[in-house]
């Protein structure tokens, strides 16, 4: 009886690892998403520069109180809270006007992550390209699923703002 359950124990651990595996071989470790506004790239980009126009987590968050540090826009500005689902900080680390802008992310307890915002002029206004710099270990691909919707909200509502 101890081996049968052993044998089956055995049999969907191998199943699900091998189900993992194979589902984060199809999912690239590339976090990214872009959308089109119908808006000035200056405009645009001096939107995301300035911490203080627009925040995705404030609206998961309501409780969050927020500090700014330094300028409110553009190289060195930092955006720091606290609140009840997560204490962080944001700081953009390096600026290009109109083309692009890299910001350091940290969420209390995680390692920093690095993000690039990227601009482009398009026919009907500017492209904007959110993404993270580096990749994502193989082993957790499938976090992809659960960021990629944050970075979507984040840019429809960086449209709505900017349109």
């Amino acid at each position: 009886m101890f081996s049968n359950f052993l044998n089956k124990t055995l049999k969907w651990t191998l199943i699900f690892l091998l189900s993992f595996t194979t589902f984060n071989l199809f999912i690239s470790g590339k976090i990214e998403e872009s959308i089109e506004i119908e808006a000035p790239i200056d405009l645009v980009y001096l939107k995301v520069a300035d911490l203080t126009t627009w925040s995705i987590w404030q609206k998961k968050d309501t409780t969050m109180t927020i500090v700014y540090s330094g300028e409110n826009s553009g190289l060195g500005a930092i955006m720091s809270w606290t609140g009840i689902n997560s204490n962080g900080s944001l700081e953009i680390v390096k600026v290009n006007f109109a083309k692009d802008l890299k910001n350091e992310l940290i969420f209390e307890g995680m390692s920093p992550s690095y993000h690039i915002w990227t601009f482009d002029k398009t026919d009907k206004g500017t492209k904007v390209t959110w993404s993270f710099q580096d990749k994502l270990p193989f082993y957790v691909h499938f976090m992809q699923l659960f960021i990629t919707p944050e970075l979507k909200e984040g840019l429809i509502g960086l449209k709505k703002l900017c349109e």
